[in-house]
């Protein structure tokens, strides 16, 4: 049984490392990603759970979107470096994990944020494969830079390591 859940969540993982996914903070405040301004607006309403929909913090809203967004299989991998911690750096490999057929059917979702301080959020998301939870309630972080919250650059690589395809940047 243990076996199977390891073979599921490592599938998963590389399901969602070609999508872009995420894990927790490997910090470095600055950000390459000048070219990748887009805004997560089109974040789906429907990801955001309950609890995130009653935050009239916008520290929180904007962190949800970015995470939902950055693990939608649909944003373009452009638009992706913009919402991750160092997003030029990680650039070829969201633009390789952007033609994976397997990538255009994840999904995310956000159950929690906290924010720790003023430019760091704790996060609990939960990422699906054509809307079934493949790694349910992982732990992630957000970090604001240059005023624009992103999904922590150690949560993509943290993936990306259990993926077993972490780019030396990681």
């Amino acid at each position: 049984m243990n076996h199977l859940i390891v073979r599921r969540v490592l599938a998963a993982a590389g399901a969602m490392a070609m999508l872009s996914a995420t894990v927790i903070g490997c910090s470095s405040s600055s950000d390459d990603s000048s070219n990748s301004t887009t805004t997560a607006t089109h974040a789906s309403a429907a990801a955001v759970t309950s609890a995130q929909a009653d935050s009239n913090d916008p520290a929180v809203k904007e962190i949800t979107a970015a995470f939902v967004a950055f693990f939608d299989g649909k944003t373009p991998a452009d638009t992706k470096a913009g919402l991750v911690e160092n997003g030029s750096t990680f650039a070829p490999t969201l633009a390789a994990q952007a033609n994976s057929p397997m990538a255009a059917g994840s999904t995310g979702t956000v159950s929690d944020v906290k924010l720790d301080d003023s430019t760091h959020a704790s996060v609990t998301y939960t990422v699906l494969i054509n809307g079934n939870p493949a790694l349910p309630n992982q732990a992630g972080k957000a970090i604001s830079v240059d005023g624009k919250w992103k999904v922590a650059a150690a949560t993509y690589c943290g993936l990306l390591k259990l993926q077993g395809g972490a780019p030396a940047s990681c």
